[in-house]
């Protein structure tokens, strides 16, 4: 029998949510490129702010979006992932695969410099991608670039990357966040060189880092694409409280907002001079319950949760409408070989009768840890209390800060949310969070099943059997519920008016602020 949801207002949710992030509370087109009326021109300081710290350069390390811009302003990529998630040319100009797709050729870019000097070359790039498979450098990118056995370097510029066995992807992989070319020279002495300094051939060049407070790069003049970039620097700048994030591009002090929040999503549309951009995406938050310890090592406890949700409430109490409703499937509709994932209602009934069977007739007491960036994990963990409540479930809902949660919390605790982007394919997205060796499995659900019929897929060519692979894999999760995912969140936004060519890119880690240009009633700044 299914139960209606509890009378809980969206203010009332976003007082608790907020309050416990120290945060006071409060269909657009997406930004588009420039204008055909105006060619882009360059100058002016570009002000990007954002809400958590980059907490490192070293972009084999990179964990989250304002690092992933940081590395992408510094640095550059054998491929870049296109906005139709297809890798396109970056340092590599082409590539090509043997037939059964084990081997790979890419050809680099002649005369492209690093911003201390030497020519970028094939060994560079051999070196960065070893350097990503050694587990001493703990890169997340270890596990899901691809199934490497070896780079190496043909020729100066000639690069050849052999698989373990075939795998169609390995050119959208090579553009993933951390395998930004370094040099080898630098990687051969220690890894540890790229924390602090600027070592790319990226669009910009370092001019200063405050891990606290604010990265600011300037144009390289010997960037490989001619023109690029528009603007003579960029500045991140960061802003721990999201309502001082949201009146600094209402005053004009910052010019884009990277990731947008949904309960400033109301004031910044009706700001004068701003533009509020939105679009769909397959990010998501999710609600990790380690299935190798008690309470959620039996599978009745997680599917007593998952049933004690309304997922359409959720989206409009804690997203405020800005995404849609999942049902534990982490492969949104974006996804090539997305499967249907069919929905379900709340049903408070079935949820105490199988918290009942795992052996808590009297309910379950829990702590839910969410840390306080984005201040939507709290409201999702503050309508998660509520909702759960009636089925049995006492949840103790605690914020923490981003850092301590990142130390302390995400991949150790019991119980908590995590947030995710869009990855470039099924294969990334299954070898980063859910196979039994992926860097980032938190939920420690190890399933061999699953492990087998990711591993098939990434080995096969033919698109219909790899679909039917992956529709399996998809179902073992949201049988067995490794994760509760409520919905798929909207990329928020916005921009100063005189902003042109800032686009959201469905990937959601992806800025392109090269491409980036300053139009009339720009400030001057220097």
């Amino acid at each position: 029998m299914s139960q209606k949801l509890l009378p809980l207002s969206r203010r009332r949710l976003l007082q608790g949510a907020l309050a416990g992030a120290g945060i006071a509370a409060g269909g657009l087109p997406l930004a588009g490129a420039a204008s055909a009326q105006q060619a882009p021109r360059r100058g002016g300081v570009l002000r990007v702010s954002v809400t958590q710290r980059v907490a490192t350069l070293n972009p084999l390390r990179h964990i989250n979006n304002p690092e992933y811009m940081a590395s992408e302003l510094l640095y550059s990529g054998l491929t870049m992932l296109g906005a139709s998630m297809n890798a396109e040319p970056d340092l590599a100009e082409r590539w090509e695969a043997n037939a059964e797709a084990t081997e790979f050729t890419f050809h680099l870019r002649r005369g492209v410099k690093f911003h201390h000097g030497p020519e970028v070359t094939a060994a560079d790039a051999a070196a960065t991608i070893m350097a990503v498979l050694d587990p001493k450098t703990a890169s997340p990118g270890q596990k899901n670039i691809g199934p490497i056995k070896e780079a190496k370097a043909v020729d100066s510029h000639t690069l050849k990357v052999v698989l373990t066995g075939p795998f169609a992807d390995l050119p959208v992989n090579m553009a993933h966040p951390n395998v930004r070319v370094a040099p080898a020279e630098i990687l051969a002495r220690d890894v540890r060189l790229l924390d602090n300094a600027d070592h790319g051939c990226g669009p910009f060049k370092l001019v200063r880092f405050e891990s606290d407070r604010a990265l600011r790069v300037e144009r390289y003049d010997g960037y490989h694409f001619p023109g690029r970039p528009y603007v003579d620097a960029v500045e991140q700048i960061l802003y721990p409280d999201v309502a001082a994030e949201t009146a600094a591009i209402i005053n004009g002090e910052t010019d884009i907002v990277l990731s947008g929040q949904p309960a400033e999503w109301d004031r910044i549309g009706k700001a004068t001079g701003v533009v509020a951009a939105r679009a769909q995406s397959g990010r998501f938050h999710n609600v990790v319950m380690r299935c190798d310890a008690p309470p959620f090592n039996d599978a009745r406890v997680r599917r007593a949760l998952a049933l004690s949700l309304d997922r359409e409430a959720i989206v409009q109490l804690v997203l405020e409408g800005l995404g849609r409703p999942a049902y534990d499937n982490p492969v949104s509709p974006e996804y090539r070989f997305a499967a249907a994932t069919p929905p379900f209602k709340r049903d408070v009934a079935q949820a105490k009768r199988l918290l009942a069977q795992a052996g808590h007739p009297n309910g379950l007491k829990i702590t839910l840890q969410c840390a306080n960036r984005p201040t939507t994990r709290t409201a999702l963990g503050v309508a998660m209390r509520e909702m759960a409540r009636p089925a049995g479930f006492d949840i103790d809902v605690q914020t923490i800060p981003y850092d301590t949660y990142i130390a302390n919390v995400w991949r150790k605790a019991n119980f908590y949310i995590g947030s995710f982007n869009t990855q470039a394919t099924e294969d990334a997205l299954y070898t980063l969070l859910f196979t039994s060796d992926a860097p980032w499995n938190d939920s420690q659900w190890n399933n061999k099943r699953f492990d087998e019929l990711v591993y098939q897929g990434r080995r096969t060519i033919d698109p219909a059997k790899r679909k039917e692979l992956y529709a399996g894999a998809q179902k073992l999760m949201t049988d067995e519920l490794p994760y509760l995912i409520p919905f798929f969140e909207d990329l928020l936004s916005a921009r100063r008016t005189y902003v042109q060519g800032h686009t959201l890119h469905p990937r959601g880690g992806v800025f392109f602020m090269d491409r980036v240009w300053l139009g009339d009633g720009a400030p001057k700044r220097a």
